[in-house]
């Protein structure tokens, strides 16, 4: 039981954290709401995707289940597909550019 407490401990203390500050000037505050609305869009669009891709597998797989009584007529099982989220990516930098300061948290 100790040990996992102590193990549980260190993982605990190798988690590096940090703290957004936002651009203290108007223009970078402007950049930051440009920032984060073309972000938030961007995620929306992967989640519309990804249901999309979610409601084609499916649709194939009902499909596939149901057209067992003709030999051969069915079309190989679907493979499901993940939408990578990419909208994130180089959000740190542009968050400086806009003015923004990121700051590692002490634990």
């Amino acid at each position: 039981m100790r040990l996992t407490t102590l193990s549980l401990g260190i993982l605990l203390s190798a988690c590096t954290h940090y703290r957004y500050i936002d651009p203290q000037t108007s223009e970078g505050l402007d950049c930051l709401r440009k920032l984060d609305a073309k972000v938030n869009a961007c995620e929306s669009d992967v989640r519309d995707r990804q249901a999309s891709y979610d409601n084609l597998y499916n649709s194939l797989s009902m499909f596939r289940q149901q057209c067992t009584m003709e030999p051969n007529a069915c079309p190989p099982q679907p493979t499901r597909t993940q939408v990578s989220n990419y909208c994130r990516d180089d959000y740190d930098e542009k968050f400086i550019a806009c003015g923004g300061r990121i700051e590692e948290v002490e634990r």
